[in-house]
């Protein structure tokens, strides 16, 4: 019985052998037929990333790779890594798409990632928020302000079958064969891996750049002092992006503005004029829309004003749609002395001074019931810059 067992075991062991050479068609010199569980089948591909044209804008801990084959019918993958200089892909035979962004999809908390299993579609899109005084239209969305994103991408990285064979052989034998098998396309960085020394294909560099934008818009105002608080709101923003091609949906948003700041305007002696001045609100978006036409009516901002009696309350719409055209022809990389990134500016002119009402001492005050959708945490002084 003993004896039946041991032949038994034997064949197992013979037919696992023989299924393994059975499907491994490469033949090496060493006088027999390396188990395929032994191939890597896949060569090395290095991809570099440049964060110069961000870190100025945020500093990343770490970022995402997507990686999708060509081949429709093999699956795409994602690494994720804390080094944020380069990253090593072990590809299979075939060609490939590639993009990587700063961070996580679940480190943000005001940005939705979806579609992410196709290259094309895949997008980066604002979270719906709600506001406790705008009232939006029916089909619109009010949209979270993004966080800092920034994305680039590779195509048509080409892993050949001379690739995976010097791979292979680098691994099996030790020896490395680049200068006789390396595609003439890639260049080649000897590496010390826990393979040992074995080539790596450097397909270049990535520099991620941000697709959000920031805008600040300015509300010239006169009679600054009988203005007690403000809030507004940007009208069909772009609600996402796709993340290949960095081109902005066709969705829109409408975004709220509440923190706003003051800033008074200087008198012909230097000094400053304390009647006149504007209020100002930095929006950070995705941009403008797929099929945005740069004309007035493309986007308004509304701004509602709250004056000293708490009671007054105004409201005035603009049309500047024309005027965040500028948005497209920034990226975050044009700098200031100071190294900070430059921004468009939005600026807008009150038709009227504002009424010299009777203020209500005190920083806060009861509300008439014609202001008392205002809400609380709004009523508050403007802070001066």
């Amino acid at each position: 019985m003993r004896r039946c067992n041991n032949i038994l075991t034997s064949l197992i062991i013979s037919l696992i052998i023989l299924t393994s050479a059975v499907s491994c068609n490469k033949e090496y010199d060493f006088g027999f037929k390396d188990l395929c569980f032994y191939h890597p089948h896949t060569a090395p591909v290095n991809v570099n990333v440049d964060w110069s044209q961000f870190r100025h804008i945020e500093q990343p801990t770490g970022m995402t790779v997507f990686v999708w084959p060509e081949d429709p019918e093999e699956e795409n993958f994602r690494l994720i890594t804390h080094n944020l200089s380069s990253i090593t892909l072990d590809l299979e035979a075939g060609n490939y798409d590639a993009f990587v962004y700063n961070q996580t999809e679940s480190e943000y908390a005001t940005i939705e990632f979806h579609n992410l299993d196709d290259y094309e579609l895949a997008e980066a899109r604002v979270r719906e928020t709600k506001s406790d005084w705008y009232t939006k239209l029916p089909d619109t969305k009010v949209g979270s302000e993004p966080e800092w994103l920034a994305m680039d991408c590779v195509e048509g990285i080409e892993v050949t079958e001379d690739m995976v064979t010097v791979a292979e052989e680098e691994y099996l034998a030790g020896i490395p064969e680049a200068e006789k098998h390396h595609d003439h396309r890639y260049s080649q960085d000897q590496k010390k891996t826990k393979d040992g020394t074995k080539s790596v294909y450097d397909i270049g560099t990535l520099v991620p750049k941000s697709i959000i934008k920031n805008v600040d818009l300015y509300v010239h105002l006169e009679n600054m002092p009988f203005l007690r608080s403000s809030r507004g709101a940007v009208s069909d923003m772009a609600e996402g992006c796709y993340i290949a091609s960095q081109k902005t949906t066709p969705g829109r948003v409408t975004h709220t503005l509440e923190s706003w700041k003051v800033e008074y305007e200087l008198d012909e002696n230097g000094g400053v004029n304390m009647m006149k001045g504007a209020i100002k609100v930095s929006l950070s978006t995705f941009g403008l829309p797929a099929g945005h036409a740069g004309q007035p009516a493309d986007n308004t901002l509304l701004i509602k004003l709250l004056l000293v009696d708490n009671q007054t309350l105004l409201q005035q719409e603009f049309l500047i749609g024309d005027q965040l055209a500028k948005l497209n022809d920034y990226d975050g990389t044009q700098l200031d002395e100071n190294g900070d990134p430059i921004w468009p500016e939005i600026h807008v002119y009150w038709p009227e001074p504002l009424p010299e009402v009777e203020p209500v001492g005190g920083g806060g005050g009861s509300f008439d019931i014609g202001v008392g959708d205002w809400g609380d945490e709004i009523i508050t002084e403007l802070p001066l810059m």
